[in-house]
């Protein structure tokens, strides 16, 4: 009886499908992401809630699959033991840990996280400081200074739908809308403000806020008189220059050119005179000789 129960397990070990260790992934928010798992089922395969086992998201079998809305899965890759599992969206409302199971065997875990948004601000001095909440469900936000005068990670505000409690640095500045808006800010402000999922013990999102320090060296903006520009009469008289200098420039090219033309002439007319007188000289020496013979 007892090797009958004994062999009875070992087929159960056997043939039940392998058991991954718990994986997580991160998404992009509102943007698609694919729930991985590797592992052939021969029998029925879903996907559920880890918290709601009787919410199905998907269903595979032999001959086709099924999903709900908002999730897709392929019938190809769970025939070939890759039943992925896809959100077609995520959001904060999709965080939470996927189970895969193989005939009610869990086969694999799989926990969806949201990348954490981050953000930078830049302010004047005095311009509140707009800390996006990307949701209110019991939520802390932090601050850490630029500088490393001040602790990092400073609690300042704790969020929980529409209560707000805050230190008493910020009691009086911090005030709830879409966002956790302080007001007056100041260089000091400068710094990263984080917040943070309580529940999830998550970062959903890093704003990294600048404030602008007034100097003595800026001049107020011009008024609209000093923002025209150059005048037309600056711009006729860098015309006129311009084209004086054009003219310059054509003047001494044909200057140049011109003396090289009548330095030119002159040689030739220099070796036309000398050979002329070549010529000459040759046709009076015959005659010369003539008289010298018939005195």
């Amino acid at each position: 009886m007892w090797s009958y129960t004994l062999l009875f397990v070992l087929q159960i070990f056997s043939f039940a499908p392998t058991v991954s260790g718990d994986v997580s992934v991160t998404a992009k928010l509102h943007h698609p992401v694919t729930l991985t798992c590797n592992s052939r089922c021969s029998g029925v395969l879903k996907w559920i809630k880890f918290h709601k086992p009787g919410s199905v998201l998907a269903r595979c079998d032999q001959t086709s699959c099924r999903s709900e809305e908002g999730f897709n899965i392929s019938h190809d890759q769970y025939l070939k033991g890759n039943p992925h599992l896809t959100i077609t969206a995520a959001d904060y409302s999709a965080r939470r840990l996927y189970t895969c199971l193989c005939d009610n065997k869990v086969v694999c875990n799989v926990r969806l996280l949201i990348e954490p948004l981050e953000m930078t601000h830049v302010i004047a001095p005095g311009e509140p400081i707009e800390v996006f909440l990307p949701h209110t469900d019991l939520v802390d936000v932090s601050f850490t200074a630029s500088d490393a005068v001040q602790p990092s990670n400073l609690q300042i505000c704790s969020v929980d739908k529409e209560k707000i409690q805050c230190s008493p640095d910020y009691k009086e500045r911090a005030s709830l809308l879409n966002t956790l808006q302080i007001k007056d800010g100041d260089v000091s402000d400068c710094g990263n403000y984080t917040v943070q999922d309580i529940v999830n013990d998550e970062t959903l999102a890093i704003v990294t806020v600048h404030v602008r320090e007034p100097s003595p060296d800026i001049k107020p903006c011009p008024d609209i008189k000093q923002q025209e520009g150059v005048p037309v009469w600056g711009i006729v008289l860098i015309l006129m220059v311009l084209l004086l200098v054009s003219v310059l420039v054509v003047v001494s090219v044909m200057y140049v050119r011109l003396r090289r033309e009548v330095h030119q002439l002159r040689e030739n007319a220099e070796n036309s005179r000398l050979a002329l007188l070549q010529q000459n000289g040759n046709g009076n020496h015959p005659g010369e000789e003539s008289n010298l013979k018939n005195p």
